[in-house]
């Protein structure tokens, strides 16, 4: 037999704080801030953080390097990246097809 807390019993007060807790975690996500680090920015883009750092090394990618006392952080415009992620269209073979017979 399970014990009572409160009125709820103990899986039930789990399953409470366990809802509590994703709910918290899934309007933190939702948020979208704007500015985002460079784990949001491996999310958005698919590439590895050796990437990124590679990519901004070669300046490559938009960023931006905010000094934290002895250390550099790079930070990232959610809207930049996303826009860079899709500067790089590839166009269908119909839109090919399109342009060939217009010309």
């Amino acid at each position: 037999m399970e014990q009572k807390v409160n009125s709820l019993t103990v899986t039930e007060f789990k399953e409470l704080i366990s809802e509590a807790l994703s709910l918290c975690l899934s309007e933190r996500k939702s948020s979208d801030s704007e500015i985002i680090g460079i784990d949001e920015a491996c999310e958005i883009t698919g590439l590895s953080k050796y990437t990124i750092y590679k990519k901004t090394s070669n300046k490559e990618i938009p960023f931006y390097k905010s000094t934290m006392g002895k250390r550099s952080v790079l930070r990232f415009r959610r809207s930049e990246i996303e826009k860079w992620v899709l500067k790089y269209r590839i166009e269908t073979v119909d839109e090919f097809l399109e342009k060939q017979d217009g010309l």
